[in-house]
């Protein structure tokens, strides 16, 4: 099992998408950072797994949003793949 960056992000509000992917391709928990920006917001971070949402924290700054994430993903035992895709 390892995470995943997802590219296509969508609508521009979601700035940062991991996806945790097991063996056979299927996705047993996801991470956000999303921006609010467009209506005068701030930055929230989320996880969610089997539709259990859970909001991580709200930031004022897309820096400190990413780095909780990062944060979030280095808690958990799992390899990020690299930015190259390997």
């Amino acid at each position: 099992m390892h995470w995943e960056r997802r590219r296509d992000l969508e609508g521009g509000k979601e700035l940062g998408i991991w996806l945790l992917v097991d063996d056979d391709g299927g996705v047993e928990r996801e991470l956000y950072v999303e921006s609010h920006e467009y209506r005068g917001g701030d930055f929230d971070v989320y996880t969610t797994a089997d539709d259990e949402w859970t909001h991580e924290g709200e930031f004022e700054t897309s820096e400190e949003a990413f780095a909780r994430a990062l944060d979030l993903l280095d808690e958990r035992s799992h390899p990020r793949e690299s930015d190259d895709g390997s």
